[in-house]
């Protein structure tokens, strides 16, 4: 953000709905920026899908666990925060499980063309992976994690439909599908063929990196920087002549009204609980908003008094193989110390389809399948866990599905229809820990200096 912004701005007052990471983030921009900012969170705790819970020694990421060394505001941000000292750049290896085992990869390596995942489908992989992926490839300079600029025609297909002219049934189930439940959290009939590349180029050349304090510190360090009342849930944004003046709120526990008068309003909400906040927008926003579909994520987190041996992950799981779960890593893939020493933290996710029939199901039945997962992939000896977490996100990722880029550019030129309304959220970028950030800022710098 320009240095010369800050100081000659006018003060002015914001208000922001929702104390996610996207809200957070466009708290922390405006506030910099020059804005009085008040940030409104149901919860009893922001950081919505990003928190770190504790318990005995073990750290639990309860929802994001990991984000990517190519961000570079992500990692800026960081620093400004004071969290660079807790950063961590793993060297453990990624996996894919083939055929009863663990097939290592490590992104960006001296041998990065050795440890390429074509070596799980043999040597007709060294066909079949470049005539799926190649043509993905040739548009990359237009067409890469950072929304909305991809590829026209790979946002208009599914991948599914996109794999259906290149590759064989099986490269789709023991590659494909797993890479894109882990990537972006979603089936291949329900993520389009830019979503594809996404999931292609962060898996394959990113590395994944989280903080020694777990991945809820990026969001907690936010929270300290901004004013933010939680247990207030917003009910509605105030409208004057066509122009947002602030938001009504309630304590979530039941009580009486209040408004928050403002001269900018955020709303950092889940699509699904925006138009009910928000009520008439202008029509890109509504496109975004009706066409946003999630996907369920379950989080179930395993601590253990013992190392957990193999392969640290995340380790991606095809249903092909007898799995309900998407991946799983232990803590050694984000930082040793998750754990007690001589301990681990194992950390398995269910994602898409699979979570949706899951979410209804008792703690008790999720950790048991956890457990049988885990034990699929990592050497505990039949232990059991000492202690477990489990997590439910029923609004877990939104999907990137076809049009995604299309809509999102169309968000971003018209804006929300509203004066003085700004939107922003993982919905509107990259499904993505630093989507949600950079829609944050994005939305706290479209607004300028207040004046």
């Amino acid at each position: 953000m320009p240095d010369d912004d800050k100081g000659s701005a006018p003060t002015g007052k914001a208000v922001v709905a929702g104390g996610g990471l996207a809200g957070l983030a466009a708290a922390y921009r405006l506030a910099d920026l020059g804005w009085r900012v008040t940030v409104l969170e149901k919860e009893p705790e922001a950081g919505g899908r990003c928190r770190t819970a504790g318990a005995d020694g073990f750290l639990f990421d309860t929802g994001a666990q990991h984000c990517r060394d190519s961000y570079d505001a992500t990692l800026k941000t960081a620093i400004e925060l004071a969290l660079g000292e807790r950063f961590r750049v793993p060297i453990a290896s990624k996996g894919l499980y083939r055929a009863a085992g663990v097939e290592p990869f490590v992104p960006r390596s001296a041998r990065s063309v050795a440890q390429l995942p074509w070596r799980v489908l043999g040597a007709r992989g060294l066909f079949e992976v470049p005539s799926a992926v190649m043509p993905l490839f040739r548009k990359y300079r237009s067409y890469n994690i950072r929304f909305p600029g991809w590829w026209t025609g790979g946002d208009l297909e599914t991948a599914d439909a996109f794999l259906d002219r290149r590759a064989s049934r099986d490269y789709k189930s023991a590659l494909a599908e797993p890479l894109a439940l882990y990537a972006i959290g979603a089936e291949l009939d329900r993520i389009s063929a830019a979503g594809l590349m996404v999931a292609t180029r962060v898996t394959f050349a990113d590395r994944t990196v989280s903080f020694t304090t777990g991945m809820g510190s990026l969001a907690a360090a936010l929270a300290l920087k901004v004013d933010v009342e939680t247990g207030t849930q917003v009910t509605g944004v105030l409208v004057e002549g066509g122009a947002a003046v602030g938001l009504k709120a309630r304590p979530a526990r039941g009580g009486r009204s209040r408004s928050y008068s403002a001269e900018l309003v955020v709303c950092a909400l889940p699509a699904p609980h925006v138009v009910g906040i928000c009520g008439t927008l202008g029509s890109a926003a509504r496109t975004a908003i009706e066409k946003a579909r999630y996907s369920a994520a379950v989080v179930v987190n395993l601590a253990y008094a013992r190392a957990a041996g193999g392969v640290a992950g995340p380790v991606m799981l095809p249903g092909s193989e007898g799995f309900q779960a998407s991946w799983a890593s232990s803590n050694a893939s984000k930082a040793d110390e998750h754990a007690p020493a001589g301990g681990s933290v194992v950390t398995v996710v269910f994602s898409g389809r699979r979570a949706e029939a899951l979410l209804e199901n008792d703690d008790g039945v999720l950790a048991d399948l956890a457990v049988c997962e885990a034990s699929r992939l990592y050497n505990l000896d039949g232990s059991r866990p000492v202690g477990l977490r489990v997590d439910r996100h029923h609004l877990g990722r939104p999907e990137v599905s076809p049009g995604h880029s299309a809509r999102v550019r169309g968000l971003i030129e018209q804006g929300s229809g509203v004066a003085n309304l700004l939107l922003a959220g993982d919905w509107t970028t990259s499904p993505t820990v630093e989507g949600a950030v950079s829609s944050g800022f994005a939305a706290a710098e479209r607004a300028g200096a207040p004046g």
